[in-house]
């Protein structure tokens, strides 16, 4: 009985012990949390340029995925409305879900940042808690996102994309595609992400790029896309069948 009541005792103690430092440990979480700035609000990408950012660069691409960009251009210019997935109502991932005209939030937490994007109702885990990046991660529409603070930056790395994202329209990306985000709030009505595309088959150097975002008073609402979508695409990007009268 005294060994039955003393391995009781001791596993108490060691729940007690995991208990406690667990709570120690949410403690600590919290803290850090209240060390984080203040990105509170809605953002929104500054369409009239009304801070007058520079415009964006050309990519500079290889030479089989210039060919790519030009093959799309021709088929364009000879009257093909290659829409794409997103007549589909699929989302684009990363990096275009960022630069699409809906707002977007940050939600902090302990030991991750949460983006809510109104866009398709798309949401990204940036994990802040000092994991890597699995060896071998699911392919997504977001990637796998780990971040980490650099005083006022969150410095966010993201791998694993899926084959149906892409960097730009006729642009697609390989399966070595990396991107690098530097987000910090400038003043409290502007913030600025700088995107670092790194994909050494498609891009001949990696690409960057700066986007201002404003702020709102506003939240984000609900977005269905296939709600009424009479606006589809074959595998090609070609429009498909329309419910609509001529």
């Amino acid at each position: 009985m005294k060994n039955v009541l003393g391995v009781a005792l001791a596993a108490s103690m060691a729940i007690g012990g995991l208990a406690t430092g667990a709570s120690e440990s949410r403690a600590a979480q919290r803290a850090q949390l209240a060390k984080t700035p203040d990105w509170s609000g809605i953002w929104e990408i500054d369409w009239r340029n009304t801070r007058k950012s520079p415009p964006r660069p050309p990519m500079k691409l290889t030479p089989e995925y210039q060919a790519k960009l030009e093959a799309f251009r021709a088929a364009q210019k000879q009257g093909e409305n290659l829409q794409g997935a997103a007549a589909n109502c699929v989302p684009p991932g990363l990096p275009r879900i960022m630069s699409q005209p809906y707002p977007i939030e940050f939600v902090f937490a302990p030991g991750k940042v949460v983006m809510l994007i109104e866009a398709y109702m798309q949401f990204r885990h940036v994990f802040t808690d000092g994991r890597k990046h699995p060896d071998d991660p699911d392919a997504t529409f977001m990637g796998h996102s780990t971040g980490q603070w650099e005083g006022d930056t969150l410095v966010v790395d993201s791998v694993g994309f899926t084959e149906s994202t892409d960097l730009a329209p006729g642009v697609p990306h390989s399966d070595r595609l990396r991107i690098v985000e530097r987000i910090r709030k400038v003043s409290p009505e502007w913030m600025e992400i700088q995107t670092t595309l790194i994909d050494p088959v498609v891009l001949a150097e990696p690409y960057t790029s700066t986007t201002s975002y404003r702020h709102l008073n506003d939240e984000i609402r609900e977005y269905i896309c296939l709600e009424n979508n009479r606006d589809s695409a074959d595998d090609k990007g070609r429009p498909g069948l329309s419910l609509e009268k001529r």
